[in-house]
């Protein structure tokens, strides 16, 4: 029986900050083309690379100038020959593939299949040259299962960086880039088209431009379609993975055929990045390979954008409270209302103290039971926002404006759900709309600009160029049906995966890659709601190093962007980086340009804002200084709220003074700093980096 999920439309909630018809600027703003040049096809390796590439043992082999990028298309998308999608049938045998042997067999591979995944055929409404590309699928080797398969899209910085032998480049690091903005079944795909790759794709009318701030600028890049059955991935119709232990062992040989192909990749410092939802398979994937003898791919760093470790439903609710200071639009800036709020997190055991070090472990506490509808409908619905509204109303009943300060005996500790609630029904900035988006809740558009990428990436000139199946249709996000069954277990997650998450999570990963000595960076934007910044800091104090728990000094170091803006704070101790963007949700979709510096300054080299120095004699200072009023816990009140039907036609935005009044009312909740030292000038981060992956400036 076909699953319904994979016929859902691949639809993208574009953000609030971009209008109609533009595609996103390098400061996060619209803007009808990218304004900074391109070197797509002749680009070298970025000066923070350069002494890594310098020390490599053996050169390139180069391609002639001629076959230095993908050919060129210029055949407009709107005259490309008619094609209907052939049925939805994941079990199909066997998938079939454009001018492509049988690769759901699982076999040996060497580097005669570099031509096999060649790009040769041009890419519609694509222009310009792109660099040098591989795509297709690889098996994953699962026995009785051979539809099941990971699709692959990679690029190349330099022409000849991927195909170089296992001995040419053994310091030069690549990057795979997992998808996961919208839950588990997300198509990296789509990442590398709207925000980090060299392409552009204008959401209203397929328009294609090219990208200055692209990932594969700066080290080569390999987007990968994963689980088996997300994007173009396959998997027969009993295949799908039935927990985290199938997803990790169809990503190992995965790897292990991808560097059969490409054998430099398996001497290489690989870099695992990825957002949201891909942190969860990030997290063991890593772990896997710092721990297992004979990895098929070596591991140097781990990049993660609003992780969501441990158990997603528990860390709301211990954020309920710091949501509501930076968005207090959602209760009308009403004081008493957060009052409540606060009193029922402190009836809960919610309102521990985070102190640095950390002095005691922070006890493990039972998740709520869930009330909002919000939950039943956040699988399958998760860029469907407005269906919190409408599954709320009815809720109205148990609650009134005037919120007391005991628990609710329907909501009990369950906080998220009722704040997401109160706003659903008593917010004048969404009650009677369908507008609330808790991945951005900036974003009041109602309704929600989306674009159908399966018009583009079911296209047969695009199915053909990536040697992707004819034999399933591409989709960008899923409900994914784990076990190949929708029905969950007792101990699933939000998302229906049964692995259970341990709040110990983080703390296993970092254990794992400090074996490695790889580094670990960790970023969230103070946006989103769901994977806050906030339980990410609790997550990082809950964290051991050696005797130590925690980061000792507490994160507030300016984050100065290349514009000379500064972006938000940044912090490392222990080869551990955080940091924290103010204004946005989602760091690539809504500030490329800081997302591109901040990549190439702190996940590609060891940027020194925020770290830690000795003098030898036990004084340690913060590099780049420390601004008490940047800290983590102090409020980024988020004034504006964007509002427009399908774009930002305005903004509803609070007056100054009760903003302002807000701000101070919230300063006096917050706990009094007594370590911080004084405020020294924010640093540039081109200022001073150490080029050397895996890296730790000092551990205190």
């Amino acid at each position: 029986m076909l699953l319904p999920i994979l016929t859902l439309q691949a639809l993208l909630i574009v953000g609030p900050r971009a209008a109609a018809g533009a595609t996103i600027s390098a400061n996060g703003t619209a803007s009808a083309s990218q304004t900074r040049a391109s070197t797509l096809a002749t680009t070298t390796q970025s000066s923070s690379l350069s002494s890594i590439a310098s020390s490599s043992t053996a050169p390139i082999t180069t391609s002639a100038p001629s076959s230095a990028s993908a050919p060129v298309s210029t055949t407009p998308f709107s005259s490309l020959p008619a094609f209907t999608p052939p049925p939805l049938k994941p079990g199909q045998l066997p998938n079939s593939y454009p001018s492509n042997p049988n690769v759901t067999l699982p076999g040996s591979f060497d580097e005669t299949w570099q031509d096999v995944f060649l790009v040769t055929q041009g890419l519609p409404n694509i222009t310009f040259p792109l660099p040098r590309n591989f795509a297709g699928n690889l098996p994953v080797n699962r026995p009785d299962h051979a539809n099941n398969t990971l699709f692959f899209w990679a690029m190349e910085n330099n022409v000849g960086s991927l195909t170089a032998t296992a001995t040419q480049l053994p310091t030069v690091p690549w990057m795979i880039w997992l998808g996961g903005g919208g839950g588990p079944a997300s198509s990296a795909l789509l990442t590398s088209m709207v925000s980090n790759g060299p392409m552009l794709l204008n959401t209203q009318d397929l328009t294609i431009s090219q990208n200055a701030q692209s990932l594969s600028n700066l080290l080569d890049v390999v987007w990968v379609d994963q689980p088996v059955g997300a994007g173009y991935s396959t998997v027969d119709s009993d295949g799908y993975a039935k927990d985290e232990d199938d997803v990790l062992n169809d990503f190992i040989q995965f790897l292990t055929n991808l560097a059969e192909i490409f054998p430099s990749l398996a001497t290489r410092p690989l870099i695992l990045a990825g957002e949201d939802y891909a942190s969860i398979y990030i997290a063991y994937i890593a772990q896997v390979l710092a721990t297992i003898q004979s990895p098929p791919v070596q591991i140097a760093s781990v990049a993660m954008g609003n992780p969501m470790l441990g158990d997603i439903s528990l860390y709301a609710d211990l954020s309920t409270t710091s949501i509501l200071q930076s968005m207090p639009q959602m209760i009308n800036y009403d004081e008493s209302v957060y009052s409540a709020f606060a009193s029922k997190s402190h009836s809960c055991g919610y309102d521990f103290n985070l102190t640095y070090p950390q002095a005691n472990a922070i006890p493990n506490l039972p998740p709520a039971p869930r009330r909002s509808p919000f939950w039943s409908t956040f699988r399958n619905e998760s860029q469907e926002p407005g269906l919190v509204f409408r599954r709320s109303v009815p809720l109205q009943k148990r609650q009134s404006p005037s919120l007391g300060s005991e628990l609710d005996p329907f909501y009990g500790c369950a906080l998220f759900d009722e704040m997401i609630d109160y706003a659903a029904n008593f917010s004048s900035s969404w009650a009677g709309t369908d507008s609330l988006d808790l991945f951005d809740l900036s974003n009041a558009l109602s309704p929600k600009r989306t674009f159908d990428g399966g018009v583009y990436f079911n296209s047969l000139q695009v199915r053909e160029a990536l040697h992707a199946p004819f034999s399933k249709n591409w989709t960008s996000v899923g409900l994914y049906p784990f076990g190949s069954t929708l029905n969950t277990s007792s101990t699933a997650n939000i998302f229906g995966d049964p692995t259970p998450m341990p709040t110990s999570l983080l703390n296993s990963l970092r254990e794992s890659l400090s074996t490695k000595n790889a580094s670990l960076i960790l970023y969230s934007g103070t946006l989103n709601a769901i994977a806050s910044h906030h339980a990410l800091s609790i997550q990082i104090q809950n964290t051991t190093f050696g005797n130590t728990r925690g980061f000792t000094r507490q994160p507030s170091t300016p984050l100065v962007a290349d514009s000379g803006a500064t972006v938000g704070i940044v912090h490392t101790e222990h080869g551990v980086t955080f940091a924290m963007f103010d204004g946005i949700a989602s760091l690539w979709r809504d500030d490329p340009g800081a997302a591109y510096g901040f990549f190439r300054d702190f996940v590609l080299a060891r940027g020194t804002a925020g770290s830690l120095s000795s003098d030898g004699n036990g004084k340690v200072t913060v590099l780049g200084g420390e601004d008490a009023g940047a800290r983590e816990d102090v409020p980024r009140v988020a004034s504006d709220v964007f509002v427009g039907s399908m774009a930002t036609q305005g903004t509803l935005a609070a007056p100054s003074a009760t903003v302002a009044a807000w701000a101070s009312f919230v300063d006096a909740q917050l706990p009094q700093v007594t370590s911080s030292s004084a405020v020294k000038p924010a640093v540039q981060w081109s200022m001073s980096v150490f080029p050397v992956i895996g890296a730790v400036m000092i551990a205190v």
